[in-house]
Formats: C-alpha cells, structure tokens, sequence
C-alpha cells in the first residue's frame, strides 16, 4: 500500500491525538477554574491580592518541581500507566475542592493537585512523537498545545455559569466528575502504536519506518543524560526561549479575568465570557499557524529550521502587542491588543515542541520536554503568577507586570534566534555509555 493511501486510511494516530488533546483541555480546566473563580475563592477564603497570588503559585511549585521526575518516570513506564495514575488522582482532588474549609487546606490541595498534572504536557509530547512521524508532527503538536487555549473557551464560560447559578465549589466537584469519566476513557484507550489493539497493520508500519521516535528506549543512563542536557546551548536556547511564550501565557491565563474586574469593574459571568474571546482566536492561531501551515511549508519542500525560525520570529514580535491593552481606557481595544499578542505567541508554542522531540537525545524525549516545561513553568508559572499578585498590591493596578513580560518576551525571542542554534539531535557522548567488554 502507498504512503498515500496509509495516510488516507490510517486513522488511529489522529484518534490519539484528539484523546491527548482532550487530556490537555481537561487538565487546564482545573486552572481555568482557579482564575474565573478568583474573586469568589479571595471572598470565601478572606485573602489579599498576595494570597491568591500564592493560590496560582502553589499549584506551580508542585507542578514545576515535578517535571524532571515525571519526564524520567514517562521514558521509563511509558506514556500509559503514568498518565492513568495521575489523572485518577488529580481528578479526585479536584472534586475535594469543592469541600474544603481554611487557608491551609487550599494550599495543600493546590499543591497535591500540581504533583499530580505534572505529566500531562510531557506525556503528550512524547506520545505525539511516537505516534507521528515528523513531517506530521507539528499539527499535533499544535492540537494538543491548543487544547490548553482552548479550555478557557470552554472552561471560562462554563465555570462562570456554574459560579453564578450555583457557587465555585460546584464547579469544581463538576470539573472533577468530568476528569473521573475521560479518565475511564483513556485508561481503555490509549498505547503504544505496537500495543495498540485497533491500529492497522499499514498504519503501524508508515509509522515505524517514517518515525526516528518510534523506537523510544533508553540508551543511558538517566543522570548522565540530565547532565548532558543540562549543559547543552540548544537545551538553554529553548528552554528561555519558550518561557518568553510561557511567562505572558501563565499570566494571562491566572490573572486575566481578575484583570477585566480590576480594571472595568466586570462581574464574573461578564470577565469569563470576554475572557474567552482571545483564547479562542489563540487556539485557531495555534493550529492553523503552528501546526498546519508549519507542515504544509515542510512538505511543500521549505526548509524546516527556516520554516520554525520565521515563525517565532514573527509570532513573538507580535506577542508585544498586547501591551497595549495597558494603554487604553476602552475594554474593546484592550481585548483586540490582548489577542493579537496571545495570537502571535500562541503559534509559536507547538514549534517549541516539535524543536523539543527533534533534537531530544535517543529514548529521552519526555525528559527533555519536561525540562523545557520546568523552565516554563518556574518563570512562567511561578514567579509569573506571584510576581503579578505582589506588583498590583504594591501598585494597584496590571501595568508592571504587562511590562515585565513583555521584557521576558524579549529575552525568549533573543534566546530563540542566537543560542539555540541548528535545530538537530543532541547525541549523548560514546565513551560515557557502560557497554560490555569482550
């Protein structure tokens, strides 16, 4: 059968796909609920701008510290039984949200819950590469990577509904309801290309000779290679680069509805429906961008370095954009510059993750991507999201915290165009891998 015909015909990889994606949207509904539920969590719970900053913060430590672990425990049990474990229990926790009484137990579930999510991002990475060869990759990356956009169109709007027709502490044992039944669904669903029971045997084998990531076993060991990545320029180059990405991500997706009450005196229900709009326009930017058009210019025989180059180039210059919302006094051109700019660093984002799988040293690519997701997060989510909690006690209002990201922005777009360098595999050095004498 032709490569035609197989792409044609062989449906179960996208089939994963659209399962990995769904795993994303419902791992960050968790988070959108956190941000669209703030004022009424600040209410219940009595606490200062600084302590809702520590309520977005907490879930982050977990979750930031946990990458490196998670990324080792995913290269070495598979995407499978790790992502199970995990999202049963995360998905318990967020239905104990719903019940719980004082600070301290919202921090401590915050950060369980953090643990917990903390595979999500690298365990579809790394699916996604075993599942697509490369010149395919990047629309899935780009799907999965949307669905985190995506759940605040969805999330937003719904997690406002319930809030106002019911009470936050709904919403979150509904989301959780939510998380038990897909749980169900992946737990049956997904595996391995090998071990998969409803692949065909054409597709399994356009995967297997088209795909470097088919094979993902371990060729070191896991210190040397840590060291290895750690001391790399290209690790560097994309780690920094792809905060610039994360740090206005992770602060438009905690503070943003918070921001529209603040600044334009909206209510919940109004805050999370506007707050949807530029998600919205971020997803489609995403796929379409970051995904479809990066493949279909691969396959049309462009260059695939130039390919990505452009695009972070174009797509962070755009992300500056959004500074202006801090400009105006019109809540409608404020939301045109937010989505611009969250357009622009949107698509860039899937190319992170394609740049992750390729130059990921053989059987290390969720190591490597949790890396680049630690780096995201520690910036991006943890000193983001509490950075901004202390500039508006300290300032009363956004205005510091748009500018310090647009700063990280700059950092991510020089790091992208003169450390990373050639996009191509990291090789782990011969004569530190233990081989047998004769």
């Amino acid at each position: 059968m032709s490569e035609h015909t197989v792409k044609r015909t062989g449906r179960t990889r996208w089939f994963i796909s659209s399962l990995l994606s769904s795993m994303i949207i419902l791992n960050y509904f968790d988070r959108v609920a956190v941000s669209v539920a703030a004022p009424a969590i600040q209410d219940a719970f009595h606490l200062t701008g600084t302590e809702l900053g520590i309520v977005f913060s907490i879930y982050t430590y977990s979750y930031t510290i946990m990458q490196i672990p998670a990324g080792s425990l995913l290269d070495r049990f598979g995407v499978a039984w790790v992502t199970r474990v995990g999202m049963v229990i995360w998905s318990l926790l967020t239905m104990s949200m719903a019940f719980l009484q004082g600070k301290l137990l919202l921090y401590i579930v915050r950060f369980l819950i953090g643990i917990m999510s903390a595979s999500a991002f690298p365990a579809a990475s790394k699916a996604t590469s075993l599942w697509f060869p490369p010149n395919e990759r990047s629309l899935p990356n780009s799907l999965f990577d949307s669905a985190a956009k995506f759940s605040n169109v969805l999330g937003a709007p719904l997690v406002a509904f319930l809030i106002t027709k019911f009470d936050w502490r709904t919403a979150f044992l509904s989301i959780g309801i939510i998380n038990v039944l897909f749980t169900l669904l992946f737990w049956f669903y997904y595996e391995k290309p090998e071990k998969h029971r409803r692949i065909s045997d054409d597709e399994l084998k356009y995967i297997q000779e088209n795909n470097l990531n088919a094979n993902d076993e371990q060729t070191s060991k896991f210190l040397h290679t840590l060291k290895v990545l750690f001391t790399n320029r290209k690790v560097w180059g994309l780690m920094i680069g792809f905060t610039g990405y994360g740090y206005t991500f992770n602060l438009l997706l905690t503070w943003l509805p918070t921001f529209l009450k603040e600044k334009y005196g909206m209510d919940i229900m109004s805050s999370g429906l506007l707050t949807a709009v530029p998600w919205l326009i971020a997803t489609f930017a995403g796929i379409l961008v970051g995904g479809w058009l990066v493949d279909y210019l691969i396959k049309k025989g462009y260059n695939s370095q130039k390919v990505y180059r452009t695009i972070i180039v174009v797509g962070l210059c755009l992300g500056f954009v959004f500074l202006g919302s801090i400009f105006t006094n019109s809540v409608v051109v404020a939301m045109i510059c937010i989505s611009i700019g969250l357009a622009g660093i949107s698509a860039t984002a899937p190319i992170g993750w394609s740049i992750s799988a390729e130059i990921a040293p053989a059987g290390s690519i969720s190591l490597l991507s949790s890396i680049v997701n630690l780096a995201n997060n520690l910036f991006g989510g943890i000193i983001a999201t509490a950075l901004t909690g202390y500039l508006l006690d300290k300032t009363g209002s956004f205005n510091l915290s748009f500018i310090v990201a647009g700063i990280v922005l700059l950092l991510g777009l020089i790091f992208y165009i003169y450390v990373l360098g050639d996009i191509k595999q990291i090789k782990i050095p011969k004569t530190n891998v233990r081989s047998k004498t004769p």
